[in-house]
């Protein structure tokens, strides 16, 4: 089935119960039955707006809850450096004693690996059409380590004006790609690329989209 799409205001993620209503964001969702669908999607879309969002990273926290024993905490930063790469970071928050990390990603979408990405509800991809110390990217999304909420995701948008957020969920009967960003004019080329390569749908028919008791 093809990919659709749903535009909301305020910060809607796709899993919170609360979401945000303020008119000052918009939640833009693709929606299909499987991730690799929505994926493919998210690049169709994404070429053309790399353009003006040519920064990409992943973020993500490492460590939710505290080592067990020094050697362990040690182990952990041995094999993550392995894994880092020139302009990453993984940096320990000595206030919560969480690890998260930001890792930098290739500018055109199909060069990134989906699999960043599958089941990755606690991972949030960073686009920024200028570039920022990853030092000051990284301490900005400290808010994040324990918890991804619409207040917590508008609080940090308003301090980066310059940045679009994607997020990405996945369960056995769809999948969904979500954009996040502030409602301003230079951002209204989002919608006007989707609304280009997909169908609309009303937030009260994704139900029906879902489970195919609707033709759409």
């Amino acid at each position: 089935m093809n990919t659709v799409y749903t535009s909301e205001t305020g910060v809607r993620p796709w899993e919170s119960i609360y979401p945000s209503h303020d008119a000052g964001f918009v939640t833009v969702t693709l929606i299909n039955h499987d991730f690799l669908s929505v994926w493919e999607s998210w690049c169709d879309l994404m070429e053309p707006l790399s353009e003006e969002w040519p920064i990409k990273r992943k973020w993500y926290s490492a460590m939710t809850s505290g080592f067990c024993s020094n050697a362990q905490e040690y182990l952990f930063k041995k094999n993550t450096a392995k894994t880092l790469q020139e302009g990453d970071m993984c940096k320990k928050n000595e206030k919560s004693n969480i690890y998260s990390t930001i890792t930098k990603l290739p500018k055109s979408p199909r060069k990134i690996e989906s699999f960043n990405f599958e089941a990755s509800h606690d991972t949030i991809l960073v686009m920024q059409r200028t570039e920022t110390k990853i030092e000051e990217l990284w301490s900005e999304m400290t808010s994040f380590e324990t918890q991804i909420s619409p207040e917590k995701l508008s609080s940090f948008l308003v301090q980066q004006g310059n940045i679009l957020l994607c997020r990405f969920y996945e369960s056995e009967t769809h999948a969904a790609a979500q954009f996040i960003y502030q409602n301003r004019h230079e951002n209204t080329v989002i919608l006007e690329s989707v609304s280009n390569l997909f169908k609309k749908i009303n937030t009260e028919d994704v139900h029906h989209y879902i489970n195919n008791t609707n033709i759409l």
